[in-house]
């Protein structure tokens, strides 16, 4: 199965696709978390760059990712609930059950997400489990910003997530049409924070 291998890449190899891209949506998104607030962050590349850029004080950060982990324990200003389950060594998360259970006995103000493809339809992930905690996750926020660079509108994978999930959407290119034309009709934010060339010696 060819496609699905080259699908599921490491996680760390999917960190170096788009950096510039990632790391300009990260900042932007990180900026819509207000002080004393609670926060999923899921197990996304893109959430990492969220993860390195908050500037919020006194939040409490819920993740089962192991990177968010590691950048959050820099800072004493923040709680971390970390989700705990299976770990996935080469996903860098924990997984299982237990990960679901709990989420459904934390309400948050926001969750951040990330997205394998977004299709007219809806999100698609490898995995029928990132799903499952992407939808509860969203299901017990208050809001749910997706995070996503633009390649992910060209690509597809498997197991579906309703729009309906989602509030916002922070990416770093103009959409396609068909998939602009749905989120107007879903009332869905977009928020494009453009990356510049480097040679323009401007960011964002």
């Amino acid at each position: 199965m060819p496609d699905l291998q080259k699908e599921l890449t490491s996680y760390q190899e999917r960190l170096i696709d788009e950096p510039t891209g990632k790391n300009v949506i990260g900042k932007h998104a990180a900026k819509l978390i207000r002080d004393h607030e609670t926060v999923f962050l899921d197990v996304s590349t893109t959430v990492q760059f969220v993860a390195e850029h908050i500037q919020a004080k006194q939040i409490t950060a819920v993740t089962h990712s192991i990177d968010n982990v590691g950048i959050l324990s820099k800072r004493e200003d923040l709680s971390i609930y970390v989700l705990g389950g299976y770990l996935h060594t080469q996903n860098r998360l924990l997984y299982g059950p237990s990960v679901i259970d709990k989420i459904s006995e934390i309400r948050a103000d926001k969750a951040f997400i990330g997205a394998t493809a977004i299709q007219t339809d809806g999100l698609y992930y490898p995995y029928e489990d990132d799903v499952r905690v992407k939808r509860e996750m969203a299901r017990r926020s208050d809001q749910v910003i997706l995070v996503a660079d633009h390649t992910k509108f060209t690509v597809k994978s498997r197991f579906k997530l309703d729009f309906d999930h989602v509030d916002i959407i922070v990416t770093d290119q103009s959409i396609p049409a068909d998939i602009q034309e749905i989120l107007d009709q879903k009332n869905i934010t977009l928020i494009e924070c453009q990356t510049h060339n480097p040679q323009d010696g401007v960011e964002p």
